[in-house]
């Protein structure tokens, strides 16, 4: 999977949350989805990050997802 792949499945406002967890200015974020050329270890940094990100978020919707289920067939 490519950064263009993986930046349509981002939700809003996810470039200011990868910057919180990874400490990382917001605008280098940008930049790195938009294809700049970064540092690898800045790089390496935003992936983890983004991976944090999008793990949590698809773990939070799943569960709310259940839940909704659950109280909607009660």
């Amino acid at each position: 999977m490519d950064i263009q792949e993986i930046k349509q499945q981002l939700p809003i406002g996810a470039y200011t949350a990868i910057s919180k967890i990874s400490g990382i200015n917001s605008t280098t974020i940008q930049r790195f989805f938009n294809g700049g050329a970064l540092k690898p270890q800045l790089e390496i940094k935003i992936i983890n990050a983004t991976t944090e990100l999008l793990k949590k978020t698809k773990e939070q919707k799943a569960n709310a997802l259940q839940e909704l289920q659950a109280v909607a067939s009660a």
